[in-house]
């Protein structure tokens, strides 16, 4: 029901459930009709997709360009203010991956949906404000300037000059402020002679050095009297931004500058003569049309898939869909007797620690990859206590004094890069790509997306030399073979993986990483990209990208500081 809610001198409608009053929804969001019909200029900017890229670069617009009106539309509602993880035990999830030909048509998870169909599982989309923001793993490489060879030069420059600001935004730096201890210490002094040890005859792991974890994770005060930033989303930056309007504006939906559209699903970008001239969308069951000015800029920030899809239905070109990237992954669990860490207590102290590290590998020829290592001295596992609140004191204390006496458990997430194409016609069974379906239309009446995976021989060596290199390290860290255990089969056991596995357990599909990337690639080449160095496309001179399609290659990094780095630089370009 609705119901009035008297806040100081003002007052607004908000709704009510058996269980809660839904104020933040409220206080955040706002109807078509109220963004839409208030009497107040023109749009500036129309942002499609509210997640991880969407909601930071419409709040950076905001923040920027004092006096643009800026709308922001989500297919999702309001779920979240922040984090899942900054929220301590609150009960959701991420769905695990399935065939999307086996899609339920209903969410998962609460919100969970797989929008298009393809040949590998996905776990699919967090169909929310702030959405893959509110639940992604933290960690924040950046490519190197080997990795930005492909991309198009003042890119890669700005790139390289803008992620400090952006690391240190997100919580990247100081790394050392949310992994510190004995155990950190000591894996840090001890690793880079492990990785010194390996031959490098396939692989060259660790010639870059072995980093400090770059995890998204503030866990001091940035300063005297103000709270931590905890674990990095969107959504909280979009939040103050919004309230800062409300604030500004004195509640007069006229003046506003900043508005967010939830359950608002883009079904078209109409454009005629190179300009994007309106908007048709489904809001909450209703069809409905924004009228978009040449000057207005539309930015496609739905992800690489739907964003993709959306182009295609929009303003297609021969080139939109080909150079489709993730990533090759292998998740392996290993532990190591305590003796193998010089310096490190032989005996627990009575205390858990909890470190991590990055380290990077090439396979010479083929392609980039790194190793996340996750260690702990606790006998729940190497993550148990990593990315997590615990907000009552018994428990913390339970959980801190549940110390392994003999091992130390380590997880080695070894992430390869996958190569794309970029000239091969799509759609081709032997590439990977993006097309619209010819055989689904999905519920708003539109083609579903059609998503091909395939893995070439290029990919596949720098997976089985990735293997390699994981084992080899976790070899070596142990020192003998007597010192490690692998888990494998639901046990501890003591000899190494079979890697001669056709389909090992260690390996998780193509389509789990939510780093899809590249099919709307940006480069100097007019003839040979789709979008320009700032990720404008080349045919429609009012209409962006801010998602990872925008990636010309994808190294083997996690996707999300290059993709709110070059979202930062939309954001400025504008």
């Amino acid at each position: 029901m609705l119901k009035e809610l008297v806040v100081g001198d003002k007052s607004t409608v908000v709704q009510e459930t058996s269980f809660s009053h839904d104020l933040l929804g409220r206080f955040v969001c706002n109807t078509w009709e109220e963004a839409t019909q208030n009497g107040g200029p023109p749009f500036d900017a129309v942002v499609i997709g509210g997640g991880m890229y969407g909601a930071y670069c419409a709040a950076k617009i905001f923040r920027r360009d004092v006096g643009k009106r800026i709308l922001l539309l989500d297919a999702g509602k309001f779920l979240l203010p922040e984090h899942m993880q900054n929220l301590g035990r609150i009960g959701l999830g991420i769905p695990a991956p399935i065939n999307p030909a086996n899609d339920p048509l209903v969410a998962r998870e609460f919100v969970w949906g797989v929008p298009w169909r393809g040949n590998v599982e996905f776990p699919g989309l967090a169909y929310c404000v702030g959405g893959k923001s509110l639940y992604w793993g933290g960690w924040c490489p950046r490519l190197t300037p080997g990795d930005l060879q492909r991309w198009p030069v003042s890119t890669a420059q700005y790139l390289i000059a803008n992620y400090p600001d952006v690391e240190r935004e997100i919580g990247v730096t100081p790394g050392t402020d949310f992994i510190t201890g004995d155990l950190y210490a000591a894996l840090l002094a001890r690793l880079p002679a492990v990785t010194a040890a390996i031959p490098q005859v396939e692989t060259a792991l660790g010639t870059q050095g072995v980093e400090e974890p770059p995890l998204a994770v503030q866990g001091e005060a940035p300063a005297s009297g103000l709270f931590s930033f905890d674990k990095y989303s969107s959504l909280p930056l979009l939040i103050d931004a919004v309230r800062q309007d409300v604030d500004a504006s004195g509640g007069n939906d006229a003046d506003r500058l900043l508005f967010v559209v939830p359950e608002a699903h883009v079904i078209k970008v109409h454009a005629a003569g190179g300009i994007a001239q309106g908007i048709e969308l489904d809001v909450a069951g209703s069809r409905e049309f924004l009228p978009v000015a040449p000057g207005c800029a539309v930015i496609l920030a739905a992800s690489a898939v739907e964003s993709t899809r959306l182009a295609l239905h929009s303003f297609p070109t021969t080139l939109m869909g080909r150079n489709l990237m993730a990533h090759v992954r292998s998740d392996f669990t290993v532990r190591v007797r305590r003796s193998s860490l010089p310096g490190f207590p032989q005996t627990p102290p009575g205390r858990v620690e909890t470190a991590a590290l990055l380290v990077r590998g090439a396979v010479p020829g083929n392609g980039r990859f790194h190793i996340q290592v996750t260690a702990s001295t606790s006998l729940a596992g190497s993550e148990e206590l990593l990315f997590r609140m615990i907000p009552d004191v018994d428990l913390f204390e339970q959980q801190m004094t549940n110390t392994d006496p003999d091992w130390i458990t380590l997880t080695l997430r070894c992430i390869g890069e996958m190569s794309g194409d970029t000239t091969t016609s799509v759609p081709n069974a032997a590439k990977s790509w993006v097309n619209l379906s010819p055989h689904e239309a999905d519920e708003f009446g539109t083609p579903r997306a059609f998503v091909n995976f395939q893995l070439s021989p290029q990919d596949a060596t720098v997976w089985a030399q990735t293997d390699q290199a994981a084992l080899d390290l976790a070899q070596g860290l142990a020192g003998n073979a007597a010192d490690i255990e692998y888990h494998y089969d639901g046990a501890w056991q003591a000899s190494p993986f079979p890697l001669t596995r056709p389909f090992p357990e260690w390996h998780l599909g193509l389509g789990t990483t939510y780093h899809e990337a590249g099919t709307l690639w940006m480069g100097d080449d007019p003839q040979t990209s789709v979008t320009d160095p700032v990720g404008r496309f080349r045919h429609v001179s009012n209409a962006f990208v801010c998602d990872q399609s925008l990636f010309p290659t994808v190294g083997s990094v996690n996707p999300v500081l290059t993709g709110l780095t070059l979202a930062k630089q939309i954001a400025e370009s504008l």
